[in-house]
């Protein structure tokens, strides 16, 4: 589709900001205020597709960042952490298992392993969704851009998008004949890449595109039990595209894709223990001390060496296939320049979740005591494994109006059918203290909406824009408890068989988003929005659910959500430098979340809560500038306040003094009043600042440059339950690199350096991690830590080929 063009009419009068403007283009170099020449230098224009057609990214009314193809290859990207590191908005909540991590937009975001509640942050890969957002814990590959759409988005992408969605789109079919590419990659802390692409037409009406990489990194921490490496991650990936234009209108694309993801986190290393010898578990049982599970373990702050006898980590496989038909109505027909576009996604996940549930290499079970008293004599560690089998299939359906004119708009149909089968083992069935549980549980959804988004300029300079949704959907779910046995329980009791089937849920939403933009210049916008999100009710669908008092609560009401926001978007001194700014507020309601609580009879699991109220809000900028032909600069920054608003209700923590009050749902029982804390893993302050020099040297047939990228964050609570001691302090990283290329782009080979000062960061802390207990006396207290992928300093080398 054609870019849509600015509207250009009388000039605009001289408002305050106006005013701001043009002291900036003052500001710029003499040549810039002159009329360009046609060589002067100017920033590539940005194109984004939030509102599903392709725009210029200063037309839209909306704060988003983007990642182009060049800041991806220039930071080396190869998953989904590395957009979060380039993106201020983005964080990630590292849980005790990588299925449990979460993606944050502007601090919100779900942390939980759940079949039974969706994420806040939808990703979008060309147009197809991820079921589960442990599907984008894996390689990014071939990759165009990354459009990061902040606030709610469920108007556009559907409800998982309640805080926010991630939009990446892959590279396009080659325009000429068959051209490949080939990248090496390899650092010294021993991870390497391999990717290759050929892209091209086979002929005036097919075009081919196809991609194929393998990468591997081994890991930070080293397992001293089997002289391996943990908290690594790799993958290999395959996909394609082929097109074919049937007719001169009408144009089909299918795109199989293969990828398996390894990544074996998230494991803690001990950075500090109390004093005193110890015992595992209980103190009748044979001592395992401390300094005996430990051997060989220097204890420091940022130990890296850990001990276990079984493995940690996600292991999943994803298939799919999408298909695409675009027609274009020709110029004689009544819809002629409109666009009917059909697309047809299947994706199948299967992915298995196992864990070390001890954190060590003893067999501890072994001195466990059977329901006589007596020693067990199992010899088997404590484990976790789950499988989770996933599959989504979509149809989408939309017509697009021509980008000419002033009313543009577009109107759609969705349909979504998901199902989840989860089976899960946790523990040991003859011991306790290993919480035993093993359960099944399914879930099957259907989503059906339709939806219409335009924008229309009813007066020069004056464009206001709306949107709305309205989705239908039906949720079905099954619990079953095979067998469990609580860590409280009398005797090693087991509860025994349990089914518990959810009553079918049919629930009808509206969402939508309306805004107004004002041309302050040509190329200078100022724009308001407004726009709300909802994601459907939800089920305890975990081991939490053996536990007969989480059901009293089920299912938990919608999250809602409601947002304001308004910016600035400028494009300066004759396109060579673009600023973004924004202010927002997000209020959530009935905000879905896990975590631990204690009930009156003694026992505990981790349930979901859906807390009253929750706020987020503050601002945003995003600027790039051309400040001469071989300099380019890059900053993005975000201000963010992300606070539980009301939450009398809230879990307790180890050695919290204010836990006194009651709980409504479980007499004699007591939690606290979380009102006021700040949300888990967001930052107050996030920052990136990226740049890249060519060096003005034209003796030789090369060119040469050099690159600097720098990003902070302020310290974050590391629990919604804000356990002080999971507090993390905030951190600052220098990267610096290198560049050789020959002037024609056959070749390239790149060097850096990674965390230049090695400054040692944690992505998740863990207290109390090994549960020692003296004879007599408190428990021994013990930390971790997670270190995260540039914790320590590395180098790095890259070589790209074309041909």
């Amino acid at each position: 589709m054609a870019v849509k063009q600015h509207h250009r009419g009388a000039p605009p009068p001289l408002t305050p900001i106006a005013a701001a403007l043009a002291l900036l283009q003052l500001a710029a170099p003499v040549q810039a205020q002159e009329a360009a020449p046609a060589d002067a230098p100017k920033l590539e224009a940005v194109v984004v597709s939030a509102n599903r057609r392709i725009e210029k990214l200063e037309d839209v009314p909306m704060s988003i960042s983007v990642l182009t193809e060049e800041a991806l290859n220039r930071n080396n990207v190869r998953e989904f952490d590395d957009i979060v590191n380039l993106s201020p908005a983005l964080t990630i909540s590292t849980g005790t298992q990588v299925g449990t991590n979460s993606i944050n937009m502007r601090g919100i975001g779900t942390t939980s392993n759940n079949i039974g509640i969706e994420g806040d942050v939808a990703i979008i890969v060309d147009d197809m969704p991820y079921a589960q957002a442990q599907q984008a814990f894996r390689d990014v590959s071939d990759v165009a851009r990354v459009e990061v759409l902040k606030g709610p988005q469920s108007t556009m992408f559907g409800k998982s998008a309640i805080a926010g969605a991630v939009v990446i789109t892959t590279k396009p079919i080659g325009a000429g004949p068959m051209k490949g590419k080939l990248s090496l990659f390899r650092s010294s802390d021993d991870e390497y890449r391999v990717a290759t692409s050929v892209s091209g037409r086979l002929s005036d009406t097919v075009g081919v595109r196809l991609f194929a990489s393998k990468t591997d990194f081994p890991g930070l921490l080293h397992n001293l039990t089997t002289d391996s490496m943990q908290n690594g991650s790799g993958g290999k990936t395959f996909f394609a595209k082929v097109q074919w234009q049937i007719t001169p209108d009408l144009d089909v694309q299918i795109s199989p894709r293969y990828d398996h993801a390894l990544r074996t986190g998230n494991t803690a290393a001990i950075t500090s223990i109390g004093p005193g010898v110890g015992y595992l578990y209980n103190k009748n049982y044979k001592a395992l001390s401390n300094t005996e599970v430990l051997r060989g373990i220097a204890v420091t702050p940022f130990n890296t060496t850990i001990r276990n006898d079984s493995p940690t980590g996600l292991d999943a496989t994803d298939r799919g296939i999408g298909v695409r038909f675009n027609y274009l109505f020709p110029d004689r027909s009544p819809l002629a320049g409109y666009a009917l576009t059909s697309i047809t996604s299947v994706d199948k996940n299967r992915s298995n979740d196992f864990r070390d549930n001890d954190n060590i290499d003893l067999i501890s079970t072994f001195y466990q005591l059977d329901h006589s008293g007596k020693p067990s004599g199992i010899a088997e560690p404590p484990m976790i494994n789950g499988t989770m089998d996933t599959k989504l299939s979509t149809q989408e359906l939309r017509l697009t109006s021509p980008d000419s004119g002033n009313l543009r708009y577009l109107v759609g149909l969705w349909l979504a059918r998901t199902s989840i089968d989860r089976w899960y083992q946790r523990g040991n069935p003859f011991v306790k203290e290993t919480n035993w549980t093993n359960y099944h549980t399914t879930s099957a959804s259907l989503n059906r909406a339709i939806y219409a988004n335009g924008s229309w300029d009813f007066r020069p300079r004056h464009t206001l824009s709306a949107g709305l949704r309205f989705t239908r959907e039906t949720n079905d779910y099954m619990f079953h408890t095979i067998d469990s046995l609580s860590s409280t329980a009398p005797n090693n009791v087991h509860t025994g068989s349990h089914l518990y089937t959810a009553p079918q849920h049919d629930e009808n939403f509206v969402t939508g988003k309306l805004g107004y933009s004002y041309k302050l210049t040509p190329d200078t916008m100022v724009y308001g929005t407004a726009s709300t999100g909802s994601k459907g009710v939800a089920y305890d669908m975990t081991s939490g659910a053996n536990n007969v008092n989480v059901f009293k609560r089920l299912p938990l009401a919608p999250e809602k959500a409601t947002s304001f926001e308004a910016g600035l978007k400028a494009n300066l001194w004759n396109n060579r430098a673009t600023l973004n700014v924004a202010v927002f507020k997000t209020s959530f309601r009935d905000y879905q979340t896990s975590a631990t609580e204690r009930f009156s009879d003694g026992s505990q699991a981790s349930v979901l809560y859906s807390i009253p109220k929750l706020q987020t809000q503050g601002f945003e900028a995003d600027a790039s500038a051309l400040l001469t032909r071989a300099l380019l600069l890059t900053a993005n920054l975000s201000f963010t306040r992300a606070t539980v608003v009301d939450w009398k209700q809230g879990p307790c923590y180890s050695g919290a003094k204010d836990c006194n009050v009651p709980n409504e749902l479980v007499p004699g029982a007591f939690l606290r009043d979380a009102s006021g804390g700040m949300m888990p893993n967001a930052p107050k302050w996030k920052m990136n600042l990226g740049g890249e020099y060519t060096l003005p040297i034209t003796a030789i047939p090369y060119k040469l440059a050099v690159n600097g990228n720098v990003r902070a964050q302020s310290k974050v609570q590391g629990a919604i339950s804000q356990d002080p001691s999971l507090m993390r302090p905030g951190h600052g990283i220098v990267d610096l690199g290198a560049s050789i290329a020959d002037q024609r782009g056959k070749y390239k080979f790149s060097v850096g350096v990674k965390s230049l000062f090695d400054h040692h960061y944690a992505v998740g802390n863990v207290g109390s991690f090994l549960n020692f207990k003296q004879v007599s006396g408190p428990d021994i207290r013990s930390y971790g830590w997670q270190p995260a992928r540039d914790a320590f300093r590395y180098y790095t080398a890259r070589l790209d080929v074309n041909f």
